[in-house]
């Protein structure tokens, strides 16, 4: 919950809803807490896509973020904030503009391997954001209903980890999950 959730987010922004999960979770690792240090989660998204989510804290030296989007007309990899591959069938004139401003951003481990390296730059948009749309009575760019998508294929991926069964969205209220999503958060 705490670890992938902005990946998560990322995610279902450029991917859309999912339509299903399974998952497997386990503490791999770290002994003496008790959450999970390793998911992993397999997702049908309602256009169709297949996906996966990898999450732990259980990787020795601690990686940066990535996400990868594959398809048979072109690949797309972002690790951390940099686009590490941008490549499609068919090129436009603005690829190559795109590699130059998205490569090389990442100024930090991302907090993989150092925590004190996590960057605030994110929270902090995001705050002036809601910021703004509390001033001029405006819409935050993310609001209530957009991050509850993420939350709940967190919850459904739990859910299905511990049912060891595939898991539709969306999710009825389930109160033994909220009550998860706490203790976790």
């Amino acid at each position: 919950m705490n670890q992938a959730i902005h990946s998560v987010d990322l995610l279902l922004w450029l991917m859309g809803p999912a339509a299903d999960v399974s998952a497997r979770a386990a503490t791999l690792a770290h002994k003496r807490i008790d959450v999970e240090d390793a998911a992993v989660a397999s997702l049908t998204f309602e256009n169709g896509a297949l996906g996966t989510i990898e999450a732990t804290t259980a990787a020795y030296p601690g990686f940066l973020k990535r996400i990868e989007l594959h398809g048979d007309q072109g690949s797309a990899v972002l690790e951390e904030e940099d686009i590490k591959a941008w490549e499609f069938a068919k090129s436009t004139r603005a690829d190559a503009a795109i590699k130059r401003r998205l490569a090389g951003r990442t100024t930090s481990g991302g907090g993989a391997a150092d925590p004190s390296a996590i960057g605030y730059h994110g929270h902090l948009a995001q705050f002036k954001d809601v910021l703004k749309a509390i001033r001029t009575g405006g819409r935050p760019l993310i609001d209530g209903p957009e991050g509850r998508r993420s939350v709940e294929l967190i919850l459904a991926i739990y859910k299905a980890a511990e049912t060891g069964r595939s898991v539709p969205l969306p999710l009825r209220s389930d109160p033994r999950l909220a009550a998860r999503a706490r203790s976790n958060a």
